[in-house]
């Protein structure tokens, strides 16, 4: 008997509008649709817990947000529509967390907020709707489309958040709507720096209280790309793309993977990246085992040793 420990998976899902382009996400925040997704997603994981037999844990981060409000009136407006579903997997022994996007309006639009006293009193107001509606703070956040600065950190720290999963190691975008800079960042949790949120505290430095678990990034080669770009790893992306950056990758400790619920769902767009296939989620999944052996399946907090307790 092999005396490695099991890979662990732990697949976390953001639950948001559909998205073309960025901040177009916003522009197609259509509540019931959402709602759909998620209960199509729902039912497909009790297809696939079926198929493997173990039960499959999920993280879900559910928009919490000023934009979400400006659709449904309410800040926690797309929990209040989720209360059912919410329960049911609470039940279950899923887990929840924040997951604010920040916007503003321009001109008739929906842009990326990018000052940065208005991104803080954004997520302060989220994480306080998130704790009426619960009955207390979040304990794992997601900044929506990775973004993050220093300010934004001691925040979420200040805000009692256990485990934040906003980072994308290695990456850096400030265009088509993005706004965010993890150059130098581990692939593996780290308590962040009070100096430079993007890496581990060192040599005596003060350290934030939270820890930050970066996506497993995957070194992906999309039809338009000339060479790999480590691209998060998203279970909804084609499995063959999957596979072959699987297949370039040393075996890990834990996998920590993202799902958006439309994004298994049968679209007339046409994405190079994105399957639009209820199959690719339990395609890759197996593509996983294929390639790094049994895994265990966690929850988000319970993929790093000693979990994210405050």
């Amino acid at each position: 008997m092999s005396l490695k420990a099991s890979t662990s998976l732990a697949l976390t899902v953001d639950v948001e509008g559909e998205w073309f382009g960025l901040p177009g996400e916003q522009g197609s925040f259509e509540l019931q649709r959402i709602v759909d997704a998620v209960r199509n997603l729902e039912l497909l994981l009790d297809r696939i817990e079926t198929g493997i037999g173990a039960r499959l844990p999920v993280t879900w981060f559910i928009r919490c947000d000023d934009s979400v409000e400006a659709v449904t009136g309410e800040v926690s407006g797309l929990l209040q529509s989720l209360e059912s579903f919410i329960l049911r997997r609470s039940a279950l022994g899923d887990e929840f967390g924040v997951h604010p996007h920040l916007y503003r309006r321009q001109q008739g639009q929906w842009v990326s907020e990018t000052i940065i006293d208005r991104q803080i009193e954004q997520v302060e107001r989220a994480v306080r709707a998130w704790e009426k509606y619960f009955g207390s703070l979040p304990r794992v956040s997601r900044m929506g489309e990775a973004v993050m600065n220093n300010d934004l950190a001691n925040a979420i720290n200040e805000l009692g958040i256990a485990c934040d999963s906003s980072a994308l190691a290695g990456r850096k975008r400030f265009d088509s709507g993005f706004q965010f800079d993890w150059t130098g960042t581990p692939s593996t949790p780290y308590h962040p720096s009070t100096r430079d949120y993007r890496r581990a505290a060192e040599n005596g430095e003060a350290a934030y209280r939270f820890l930050e678990v970066p996506f497993t990034m995957l070194p992906i080669t999309a039809p338009f790309d000339e060479n790999p770009i480590n691209r998060y790893c998203n279970l909804a992306f084609w499995p063959e793309l999957i596979k072959s950056a699987l297949q370039r990758m040393a075996t890990p400790d834990k996998v920590i993977a993202v799902v958006h619920p439309h994004e298994l769902l049968t679209s007339i767009q046409q994405h190079s990246l994105i399957s639009h296939s209820s199959a690719s989620l339990e395609t890759n999944i197996l593509n996983l085992t294929a390639v790094f052996g049994e895994l265990k399946f966690v929850l988000l907090s319970e993929s790093i040793t000693g979990k994210c307790d405050k």
